[in-house]
This record gives structure tokens, C-alpha cells and sequence, in this order.
């Protein structure tokens, strides 16, 4: 009876440590997100207040794109993982142009989300950056984006039309069905904060408690297993 406890303590503690990393790796999802906008955008992940937003990328700062085409011309593609809960936002804003809008698709567990009225909803936020200052065009701060998300009153998104539409036509890189969503105007002087929130089936759940002792029962007995073949 001793060596059993003995054994099983052994067990249960190599148990454990599994299900703490497991646990841990099983509140994430890993995002690929490929998008572009008409001319500027940046994008975040975080909790729905905004109180907790993490920085992930964005767009060329000029009217250039890397392709040498327009900023919008060609996607950029970013890998990052998100938590339980939480919501993927962009922030986008134009060059006080004709034209503006922005493009993505996010695969995320599998499974995809597009840039579609259905799916995302959209605020519009402080002033354009790079009308303010085009020689920086500087994404604006987690502090005024938080301040902005926390008690907004989200508006359902309008879409211009399906990847491929003109000004813009086909975008490389992302599905035929996603639309083009209408940003702030250009002649409204501001950016736009637009979010969705990652499906819950989509980011695995940690393991209940049962399931918890289950495990550790079944490492106690492959260390009592073990043992038994060494002797």
C-alpha cells in the first residue's frame, strides 16, 4: 500500500505539470490574419473593454506599398495567438482621399473569419494620424484606444462590395467572399476602430476537474507500471 501511494504521488506529480503547460497552451488560438486597407490600419487582440490591448502590427506608413503599388495594393500577412474571449480589433484610416475601406481574412482554428457586415461591428474614433502628421502618420495609443472601445456604442458594419470590386479589385491572399468594409470618411477627419470577437469553439477549453483526476490516475499507474518492470 505504501509503494502504491508512494507510486502514485510520483504520478500525480508528473500529472500535474502536464496539465499546467496543457492548460496554459489550451486557452490560446493561433490567428493567421492577412489584410490591407485603403490606405491605413493596425492590429490589435484584447479583452472587450479594451483595458487590455496587444499591439500586433500594420501597414506601411506612406501612400507606397512594398509591392510598388499603392499602400493597399498588397496584403500583409501576421501570425499571432489570441486567449479565450478575446477580441481581434483594426484600426484603420485613410489618406483623406476619394476612396476608403479595408480587407482581411483571419484563419483561427481552423476555421475562417472575413471581413463581412455579419461578423464585425465598428466605431469611429479620434483624428486621422496622418492627416494630423504625415510625416510620422503615427497609429494612435493603446491609452486613447481603450479609452475609446470602454462603453462604446458599437454600429453594425456597412459593406462596398466583395473582394475584387473596383477601385480596389482582387486583393492576393484573400477569399473571394470577404467585403470590403466602409471606414470613416475621408472627408470626416477620423480613424475607425472595427472588432470581432474570436469564437469560443474555436479556442479550446481547459480540462474540467474530473478530467483533471482521471489524469492523474492514470499517471499514477504508469508509474507503478514502470516500477514494476524494473524490478
Amino acid at each position: 500500500m505504501k509503494v502504491f501511494l508512494k507510486n502514485f504521488l510520483l504520478g500525480a506529480i508528473a500529472s500535474t505539470s502536464l496539465l499546467t503547460v496543457g492548460a496554459f497552451e489550451a486557452q490560446a488560438a493561433a490567428i493567421k490574419a492577412t489584410v490591407t486597407a485603403d490606405n491605413f490600419y493596425g492590429i490589435f487582440y484584447g479583452n472587450e473593454d479594451g483595458s487590455a490591448l496587444n499591439f500586433v502590427g500594420r501597414n506601411e506608413t506612406g501612400d507606397g506599398g512594398s509591392s510598388g503599388g499603392y499602400n493597399w495594393s498588397q496584403a500583409e500577412t501576421w501570425d499571432f495567438q489570441v486567449n479565450n474571449n478575446d477580441y481581434l480589433y483594426l484600426v484603420t484610416w485613410d489618406d483623406g482621399r476619394v476612396a476608403e475601406s479595408w480587407i482581411g481574412e483571419f484563419e483561427v482554428g481552423g476555421k475562417t473569419i472575413l471581413s463581412g457586415a455579419d461578423d464585425w461591428e465598428y466605431i469611429v474614433g479620434g483624428d486621422n494620424p496622418y492627416l494630423t502628421d504625415k510625416s510620422t502618420n503615427l497609429l494612435p495609443g493603446n491609452e486613447e484606444l481603450s479609452s475609446l472601445i470602454d462603453g462604446a456604442l458599437w454600429q453594425d458594419t456597412i459593406s462596398i462590395g466583395k473582394n475584387g470590386i473596383k477601385p480596389w479589385r482582387t486583393i492576393a491572399g484573400v477569399d473571394e467572399d470577404a467585403d470590403w468594409l466602409r471606414t470613416a470618411s475621408h472627408t470626416e477627419g477620423s480613424y475607425t476602430i472595427f472588432r470581432t470577437r474570436v469564437p469560443a469553439e474555436d479556442v479550446a477549453d481547459v480540462p474540467e476537474p474530473a478530467s483533471m483526476v482521471g489524469l492523474l490516475f492514470v499517471g499514477a499507474i504508469a508509474t507503478t507500471m514502470k516500477r514494476k518492470r524494473k524490478a
